[in-house]
């Protein structure tokens, strides 16, 4: 979620009277998801005033007269007034522009509309003069990690843009591009797929009524709103006809599997280093070959300090608590409800979790918690180091015996970022573990029916439906320990090759951390805007990664061979080398889509092959390993048990 800014309830603002509340009526009336409350309008730092008033019940915003402070209604749809200004282009900001004038700093005028429609506001930016329109649409989407219950800020052009904006939306309208964009579709406000799908269909609609059909409508994205553009590609075909997903994931709900686990093997790795200070792990690059993302021993730790650090405290710690932690609340919720007049208890029934987020689709129990998927049964941890001879089979046992699981709903506490990130207090434990007489830390059991409704309510990217071209973008972040890692692009593509022709649809494109991503932004739009004008791919739709100059590396077929085959490494892949997750560790595949695995007896287990041939146990490692799985190993080969994964239901 960005930054709120100081909340001004106390601040001198417009109140607006007159219509509107009941065109916002029958938007809603056409809603799927119910109407989210307590609900918090971030008009006024959008710069647009207060919001209408549209009751006087007491549901939703607080609206105070101008002058008197006093509470003159309430907005449960947080709409404006629509307004249309002209900016102009200064070479790096917009300016309030008014007609005629000349500004000595002028480099372009551009029309801006902004508006709300399901209950977020939009932005509609048209070149000036509305000759320069080639008639096509860029659908901006923005990213991040939100859990509802707010409106989210307009991308209004007097300083309401991100610097990424700043530089790119200039670019896509001096070539013409009418740009569309929603609140509604940053993930910092909400990750509700369907919600997201919905509002960008009716703000196209409006745009399309305002402004005339436009030939096509490419998306553009980063993180999650390139996650929007495959979930619109397989949920809402036609509302996107291309798309330029930057620094994507498949999707939010598959992530938490591997982040999932990051933690916990964190946690276990500090405990062994606080035990022994001459633990193997206290070299931080060795507890990649458990975690499988990347680790350094030289960048710089964002949570404890010093050098040597990993992906999951440098790029994940604060993204599990977000979506698991039904206690932990964004400290600027409460801040908005003191700023806004809320009452003081107007968060107190509220679940703070992606899944209780989205309640509509997954339900809730009889304490109000919706079910979660979070599953680690049967997960053998470092699998492949022991295969490698990277561990030794009682430092393998060991691991399993204490990494644990994640506590079940009701049992969470508050968490805080402090010195720790592990959020270990939400954490299965035992404090015999080491031990092989000892008691394993239990695992965590998921709910089944929440995968199975994940995947009905279009939350899951299945790779069974694209059908528009896509050109997968990222620069190389790998070194950062970036939570945007190599292997996202590569997930998506082995999700279409399994799961039908579409594959064929997609290509990823590299570039260099220090490149100008930019410019291939630019040339990723340009590629699509002849792919859809033409009804043919251009030769430059293909694989291919660059340097730091822009320079090609390779492109074509065989640029990133070795990823999803056993070929020779081609030479993306030399160049930019992808990592894996701690489940590919534990011999899960890139797909990246196995909530809950396929079970099998630890016996036969130890005579199957899922161990490294001439590894031998002993009988009492074979008993120690009994007791951390009683219930079984995970079987991660394809068919085998009725395994939940994204591609186990159709596309919805």
């Amino acid at each position: 979620m960005p930054a709120w800014s100081a909340l001004a309830a106390t601040a001198a603002v417009s109140v607006f009277f007159g219509s509107g509340g009941e065109a916002m009526d029958q938007v809603h009336s056409a809603a799927a998801p119910p109407l989210q409350q307590p609900f918090i309008c971030r008009t006024q730092e959008s710069g647009l005033g207060q919001p209408l008033v549209d009751n006087h019940e007491g549901i939703g915003h607080p609206v105070f007269d101008n002058v008197t402070r006093d509470v003159v209604g309430f907005s449960q749809y947080c709409a404006i007034t629509p307004r249309t200004q002209l900016f102009y282009f200064t070479g790096s900001r917009y300016k309030p522009y008014e007609a005629g004038s000349r500004p000595a700093d002028l480099q372009a005028v551009v029309q801006v509309e902004v508006g709300t429609i399901n209950r977020f506001l939009y932005t509609i930016a048209m070149p000036v003069p509305r000759e320069r329109w080639n008639h096509k649409l860029v659908y901006w989407l923005r990213g991040g990690v939100g859990i509802g219950h707010q409106q989210g800020k307009a991308m209004w052009f007097n300083d309401g843009l991100s610097s990424s904006e700043r530089e790119l939306l200039p670019k896509i309208l001096a070539q013409g591009y009418a740009v569309v964009s929603s609140s509604g579709n940053e993930t910092a406000v909400h990750y509700n797929m369907r919600l997201s799908a919905q509002t960008a269909a009716l703000t196209k609609a409006h745009f399309v009524a305002a402004y005339g059909k436009p030939l096509f409508t490419i998306g553009v994205g980063g993180s999650g709103g390139a996650v929007q553009q495959y979930l619109f590609a397989q949920n809402s075909p036609g509302l996107l006809d291309g798309g330029v997903p930057i620094q994507s994931y498949p999707d939010m709900i598959t992530q938490t599997i591997p982040i999932s686990d990051c933690p916990l093997l964190g946690q276990y790795f500090k405990d062994e280093v606080a035990r022994d200070p001459a633990s193997p792990w206290a070299t931080w690059s060795r507890q990649a070959w458990i975690e499988g993302m990347n680790a350094s021993d030289t960048v710089r730790n964002a949570s404890f300090g010093g050098m040597g650090t990993t992906e999951c405290i440098n790029g994940w710690r604060m993204a599990m608590p977000t979506v698991l932690n039904p206690v932990y609340k964004d400290a600027r919720f409460d801040m908005a409800a003191r700023g806004y007049g809320y009452p003081p208890d107007v968060f107190a029934n509220v679940k703070w979790t992606h899944w209780n987020d989205l309640a509509e689709i997954y339900g809730v129990d009889a304490r109000g918690h919706a079910p979660v998927p979070i599953d680690n049964v049967g997960v053998q941890y470092g699998l492949a180091a022991l295969a490698r001879g990277q561990i030794g089979v009682d430092e393998f046992l060991r691991i399993n015996a204490c990494v644990g699981g994640w506590k079940e709903q009701g049992e969470f506490v508050n968490w805080e970022a402090t010195d720790n990130p592990f959020d270990v207090q939400n954490m299965l434990r035992s404090a015999s573990c080491r031990d092989p007489a000892g008691t394993p830390a239990p695992r965590r059991a998921g709910s089944a029916e929440s995968v199975r409704k994940a995947i009905a309510g279009g939350q899951v990217f299945t790779g069974q439906r694209l059908g528009i071209p896509m050109i997968d973008l990222r620069p190389y972040l790998e070194p950062e320990l970036n939570m945007h890692n190599a292997r996202q692009a590569f997930s998506v593509r082995a999700r279409l090759r399994d799961g039908g022709p579409d594959a064929v649809h997609q290509v990823i494109w590299f570039t260099h951390a220090q490149s100008d991503l930019a410019a291939s932004v630019m040339q990723a739009i340009g590629v699509i805007d002849r792919y859809l004008a033409d009804g043919v791919a251009p030769p430059e739709f293909v694989d291919q990664c660059v340097d730091a100059k822009g320079e090609r590396i390779s492109a074509g077929a065989h640029a990133w061979d070795g990823v999803l085959d056993a070929l020779p490494a081609g030479a993306c892949t030399t160049a930019y080398p992808v990592y894996s997750s701690p489940r590919m560790v534990a011999g899960d595949s890139i797909k990246g889509d196995v909530f809950k695995c396929a079970l099998k007896p630890v016996a036969r287990a130890l005579h199957d092959g899922t161990y490294r041939a001439g590894l031998a146990f002993t009988p009492a490692q074979a008993a120690w390993l009994a007791r951390i799985f009683p219930q079984g190993v995970c079987d991660f080969r394809p068919g085998e048990g009725p395994r939940a994964t994204a591609a186990a239901l159709p596309a919805q």
